[in-house]
């Protein structure tokens, strides 16, 4: 053995503990957010141990089926294909549903830790940017619907990661204290654009909501002049792969769409308040009309029109419906429902904006909340049920519900984000728009995007806890940066508590 070598050899520990020691000091400064890390894993950890492998919502047995039919995954009719190839993909090699909520509480921890990051790197105080990542590494409801076999927690992720990639050279930018600083990489902004755009088309195939910020997004590449490349860039990124995906449905149910049941959903957002008399609705659309009376007579929720015993579903019988007649069922629904649009416009606007406001008032609940995605069951046996899927797709399942459950149900019934605060968030997002506040491009694409969401998912799907979780982070982020510009703005500069103390001083000595 060579001397040189065994001087590697001697220095090799001394040098792992001197990286060691080098990390440590890096971390140091940022322990609250370790802290808050490490409380939210474990909040995550007992979660897991309480409701083995996962739990399941009557939407979760259809992504199953999705992801295990055919090659890779099969074609949907009601939800695109993007969580479904998540879920073939993070159940590999065994189909363990354990690895797949793992992976969704991995990744609301990351949601946590990147609003720390971007508020930091914004300048944002430190204790700033903990209480901006607690609202999603705390809160009961995303904790809960991490642990579901549902789409909302990666779609959030993937929709956070989307503006993230385009904004975070311009957060430096977008400091109280530098305003005017330059920004780094401007040159190769199209790149980023492309990727961001191509997030985006991914996030559309896993929620719908997502088409709903594109416009956000374009008055952001207008707004910032990036330029002709970088929105050329963006919208090929965004449109063709949609455009491909679309095409493959039509292909198969001659709806060129990102779902074939469109109709369905715009059918629940009408239906509650549509008023027949003096519309023009098409003969195949009149059995979906009713009465004043009747429609007294149950609830007016969309989602009670969709999937309870609405005329819709007395008329279509959708769960016994051929392929074949998907495109004309949708076809009816649609038309209905924009004609019920046409003629009471103020209605739609006013359901829309009513349940919009539902997302941030203290207390509200969906219909049916009791047994949604971000409630928590008793037992085992009060979990959606698809017996057929479960035999072909999962045979092996054994879903269970134990110690320390109870504790569970308490954390996700006493910690979640308060309502008023996101609203809050909200409003000081427009406020420094509106006030002209550095940063305030960032701060309309980030808080933006958020509202969009939400405002878009009012106009289509109604209210829902589940929808709101995606929101979180866009708003959290966008609102604290908000509110920090807002704070700079009325706080005095250096000078002027310096001219403040000097004239206090002079009318002492006036005095």
């Amino acid at each position: 053995m060579t001397t040189a070598t065994q001087g590697v050899r001697r220095r090799g520990p001394a040098g792992l503990r001197e990286s060691a020691g080098s990390l440590v000091t890096r971390l140091a400064p940022h322990w609250p957010l370790l802290i808050a890390v490490g409380l939210g894993a474990l909040v995550r950890l007992l979660t897991m141990v309480a409701y083995t492998p996962a739990l399941l919502f009557p939407d979760s047995w259809g992504y199953i089926a999705t992801a295990y039919k055919g090659a890779i995954v099969g074609l949907p009719t009601i939800h695109p294909v993007g969580y479904p190839l998540l879920v073939h993909l993070l159940t590999l090699p065994d189909r363990s549903l354990l690895e797949l909520v793992a992976f969704q509480h991995l990744a609301g921890l990351g949601a946590g830790v990147a609003i720390y990051a971007a508020l930091l790197r914004a300048r944002v105080p430190r204790w700033g940017a903990t209480a901006a990542a607690a609202l999603v590494l705390f809160d009961g409801y995303a904790i809960t619907l991490e642990q579901y076999v549902m789409s909302d927690t990666f779609f959030g992720v993937t929709m956070l990661a989307a503006t993230l990639v385009l904004v975070w050279p311009r957060l430096a930018a977008a400091r109280p204290a530098a305003a005017t600083a330059s920004v780094q990489g401007h040159d190769r902004i199209w790149l980023r654009a492309a990727f961001c755009g191509l997030l985006l088309a991914f996030a559309a195939l896993e929620r719908e909501a997502a088409p709903f910020t594109i416009p956000v997004f374009l008055i952001y590449l207008v707004w910032i002049r990036a330029g002709s490349r970088a929105f050329v860039a963006f919208l090929l990124a965004l449109v063709i792969p949609l455009c491909a995906y679309s095409a493959a449905v039509d292909s198969k149910y001659h709806v060129f769409g990102l779902t074939a049941t469109s109709g369905w959903t715009l059918y629940g957002r009408v239906a509650g308040f549509a008023d027949c008399t003096g519309g023009t609705l098409e003969p195949a659309a009149r059995p979906l009309c009713e009465s004043k009376a009747q429609r007294a007579s149950h609830p007016s929720a969309p989602d009670w029109y969709v999937w309870g015993p609405s005329p819709a579903q007395r008329v279509f019988d959708p769960a016994n419906q051929s392929v074949s007649k998907v495109a004309s069922t949708n076809a009816t629904l649609l038309s209905f429902s924009e004609a019920i649009i046409r003629h009471q416009p103020l209605d739609f606007v006013g359901a829309t904006l009513g349940d919009f406001l539902r997302y941030f008032t203290p207390g509200a609940t969906a219909y049916n909340d009791s047994v949604s995605a971000t409630s928590l069951p008793l037992r085992a046996r009060d979990e959606a049920s698809a017996p057929a899927t479960r035999k072909l797709d999962l045979p092996g399942l054994h879903l269970s519900v134990r110690s320390p459950s109870g504790l569970v149900r308490w954390y996700r019934g006493s910690f979640h984000v308060p309502r008023p605060l996101l609203a809050l968030l909200a409003l000081a997002a427009v406020f420094a728009v509106l006030m002209r506040l550095p940063g305030r491009r960032e701060i309309l694409l980030l808080g933006g995007t958020g509202v969009c969401l939400l405002l878009g998912t009012a106009a289509t799907g109604g209210f829902g806890l589940r929808y709101l979780i995606p929101a979180v982070p866009l708003l959290a982020i966008g609102g604290s940066l908000a509110m920090a510009q807002i704070a700079q703005r009325f706080r005095p500069s250096a000078a002027e508590r310096d001219a403040r103390t000097d004239a206090d001083k002079s009318a002492t000595m006036e005095l």
